[in-house]
């Protein structure tokens, strides 16, 4: 069991907010993203203890083996992600698209974070799920700069 790819077998609850099927020229990345998850679940311990310490505390591992978590394509949101907290719907933008797939990567664990409960607004935890899956350093979140060659940005919150 997989966390599910929208490629046109799934009608949202949300599509009437825009989250739909991937067109064709974004599945290979967003596959490339979810298989890179999964790498990254079995290979940085530090990610599963990080998504336990989440609200809803599943590992990084437990939501991507959840079947009934869609990743769905949204053509017009004006940032790179959304879901909904502790739900089984999550959209990722063609803006993350447009810088490319490890943006793709990290707005994917952000998101999932969300579904894990991590809230949005001001809480950070939903970025902070980057910094554990090793897309970034530790500097950037001790003194708020970010390094633009890494997806973790300490600027990002919600």
């Amino acid at each position: 069991m997989t966390i599910q790819i929208n490629i046109g077998d799934h009608t949202s609850s949300l599509q009437s907010e825009g989250y739909i099927a991937f067109p064709e020229r974004h599945r290979e990345t967003m596959r490339w993203a979810r298989r890179h998850a999964f790498w990254i679940a079995r290979n940085k311990p530090a990610a599963n203890v990080f998504y336990r310490s989440l609200p809803d505390g599943r590992s990084l591992s437990e939501l991507l083996a959840d079947r009934s978590i869609w990743i769905n394509y949204h053509p017009t949101m004006p940032h790179f992600g959304e879901a909904v907290i502790s739900g089984t719907e999550l959209a990722i933008s063609e803006r993350a698209f447009k810088i490319g797939r490890w943006t793709v990567l990290a707005t994917l664990v952000h998101e999932l974070a969300h579904i894990d409960g991590a809230p949005g607004g001001a809480d950070r935890r939903a970025e902070e799920a980057v910094l554990a899956c090793g897309m970034g350093y530790q500097s950037e979140r001790r003194t708020g700069r970010d390094d633009p060659f890494t997806p973790y940005n300490p600027g990002i919150s919600g």
